[in-house]
């Protein structure tokens, strides 16, 4: 696993590829919505595949995990900025859940790498490269589907329910 981390050839390709599952969501979600008169996914994807293909400008071996925490921390504003102007849905709390994961990584990272001065191959490193790598095909694949492949939405409404419950009772 640790060579899959470091390996900086191997992060590009799997940075592409999310970078195409991305586009490729916007486009699905593009031509699906032709007739319908909600946008909201396509706004979601347009700024997800926006913020993900910036990567193609981006010099892999000189950007650090402060970088990366810059763009999913702009690209999560961004998203929750779109949530006031468009009808919330599966796709949106899952790439609010799935950057907040990823932002939160790069952040821990950042701290690891660059504060602490960690080199040497630790746990983390695998919780993070899973981590990443998982909340971005698990947008990727909701962005697709639509659909609430690990109950976050159910989550969220049980716990909105009992929060109004309790404010009123």
């Amino acid at each position: 696993m640790i060579d899959i981390v470091l390996n900086t050839n191997i992060t590009f390709y799997i940075g592409a590829f999310v970078q195409w599952g991305f586009l490729m969501a916007f486009l699905y979600s593009l031509v699906s919505s032709i007739n319908n008169d909600d946008k909201s996914k396509v706004w979601l994807t347009s700024i997800m595949a926006l913020s993900y293909s910036s990567g193609l400008f981006i010099d892999m071996d000189s950007i650090t995990y402060f970088d990366f925490f810059l763009f999913d921390a702009a690209t999560l504003v961004s998203i929750v900025l779109c949530g006031f102007f468009i009808k919330t849905s599966t796709l949106y709390i899952y790439l609010i859940v799935g950057l907040s994961i990823n932002t939160s990584l790069f952040f821990a990272m950042y701290i690891d790498n660059d504060i602490m001065h960690h080199y040497e191959y630790w746990w983390f490193w695998d919780v993070y490269f899973i981590g990443v790598n998982f909340s971005d095909l698990l947008m990727i694949v909701v962005s697709l589907l639509n659909k609430d492949v690990l109950g976050l939405v159910n989550l969220s409404n049980y716990l909105t329910t009992k929060l109004k419950r309790c404010r009123y009772a």
